[in-house]
């Protein structure tokens, strides 16, 4: 197991499983991405869609949201799984190796194409399975979006993007 897996809890039978990059390597081949630039032009590393991590599990009855937490627990997105479960990817490994801190490992949640693209998440540490919206500290209007990627040393987090709030990030 790697020194820093990812935890999935929540709504799970048989309690919180912990998750390694050779777990994720080790998933059905269905479920792989080999080459997340395909997806995420800004991107170089393998990942397996978000589905391949709850099927990882035993979710239990009325799992409906997931809420997902960067290691250190600074930032928390809180989604309904249908939104994520097919588009969303888990990175786990860069082109040489495990994913880097400076490529937001060991693990990082990337949803192309999703409305807010301040749902990726870098850094995972934790994956909650919910029956109800948990918690979520995502910025809501340019100013907090503006100090989160000071906060972040700027804009890789997030790759340059437009958040909820709708305004384009320079």
């Amino acid at each position: 197991m790697s020194a820093n897996p990812l935890r999935v809890e929540g709504l799970v039978e048989g309690g919180p499983v912990e998750l390694g990059p050779e777990d994720l390597a080790g998933v059905a081949e269905q479920h792989q991405v080999p080459d997340v630039s395909q997806l995420v032009a800004s991107r170089q590393g393998r990942a397996v869609r978000f589905r391949a991590v709850m099927e990882a599990v035993t979710l239990q009855d009325g799992a409906r949201w997931v809420e997902l937490e960067s290691e250190d627990g600074a930032f928390v997105a809180s989604l309904p799984i249908e939104e994520i479960a097919d588009d969303g990817v888990v990175m786990y490994a860069g082109l040489e190796g495990p994913l880097t801190a400076k490529e937001g490992g060991p693990f990082r949640l990337l949803i192309p194409g999703y409305r807010d693209a301040c749902a990726n998440v870098k850094f995972l540490g934790r994956v909650a399975f919910l029956d109800r919206p948990g918690r979520d500290n995502r910025p809501s209007n340019e100013t907090e979006h503006a100090a989160h990627h000071e906060a972040q040393d700027g804009h890789d987090g997030h790759d340059g993007h437009a958040c909820q709030h709708g305004g384009p990030i320079g």
